[in-house]
């Protein structure tokens, strides 16, 4: 059974306000209301929640900058010249499927196969030499770790999250890492989600998944898990899938804090 919130608030003559429930902006449409306190109902369930499954890029560790800059210098080399706001639309997303549309959108001589290597060998070096995890994510991390089942379901390749790993010692926080290689489908299929929670023990009704970018909050959604946007890769309009939507990675794990067993 859903529990209702009620929220207190002052209404202007002749409508109910637009409110952000929990990160989600909700339009409570137009009625006809005096201009005093008036009341209305959440159905927010206070759960309590027995794990986690995050994404990896973008979420718990500041690499989308990383893979970006890896992909427009493999680019470059090519002739192709783009920037950052033409990588925004691909956080998130394979590897394979931005050379797959590169190379069929651009006179480009390459296959799809060689993108991929030269921007894996790029992105390697510059991960294992600068990646770094957003701010207080360690501390929470190491807190979750004594009573949640905790897990990583990444887009990245197995290769590509060990270069992460070769540098910052997530695997040490979490019972699995589903990357790329594991699954047939990737985000925005529910499959990742699916075998990580499978893999940590955990009933997708008792879980959370706190991702950055849309597809993964997709795949997230479609897996049955309550899903925690963050708008570290992506404004909060974006995130359609999400149902809540935080500022920072810390700001959803604090979250976390009061809503876990």
């Amino acid at each position: 059974m859903r529990l209702p919130i009620l929220f207190l608030g002052r209404c202007p003559q002749g409508q109910l306000p637009k409110r952000k429930l929990f990160g989600a902006q909700k339009d409570l449409g137009v009625m006809s209301y005096p201009p005093f306190l008036v009341f209305f109902v959440s159905s927010q369930k206070k759960m309590r929640y027995k794990g986690i499954i995050f994404d990896l890029d973008g979420t718990l560790v500041d690499s989308e900058p990383l893979h970006m800059e890896a992909w427009l210098n493999v680019l470059s080399e090519k002739g192709l010249d783009f920037d950052e706001h033409w990588f925004e639309q691909w956080i998130g997303k394979s590897d394979r499927i931005l050379a797959e549309s590169v190379v069929e959108q651009h006179t480009i001589k390459a296959e799809v196969e060689e993108l991929q290597e030269n921007k894996r060998v790029t992105y390697h070096r510059i991960a294992a030499e600068r990646a770094v995890l957003f701010p207080e994510v360690e501390k929470y991390l190491n807190h979750f770790k004594q009573y949640l089942k905790l897990g990583i379901a990444t887009n990245s390749s197995k290769d590509d999250a060990a270069a992460v790993f070769s540098r910052l010692p997530l695997p040490s926080f979490v019972r699995a890492v589903v990357t790329a290689d594991d699954v047939p489908n990737l985000k925005p299929a529910p499959d990742m989600y699916l075998l990580a929670a499978e893999k940590i023990g955990l009933e997708v009704s008792e879980g959370l998944a706190i991702e950055d970018s849309p597809a993964g909050l997709q795949a997230a959604k479609e897996a049955g898990l309550f899903t925690l946007g963050v708008t570290n890769s992506h404004p909060a309009e974006n995130l359609k899938y999400a149902d809540l939507v935080f500022g920072s990675t810390a700001e959803a794990m604090e979250w976390v804090t009061k809503r876990s067993v």
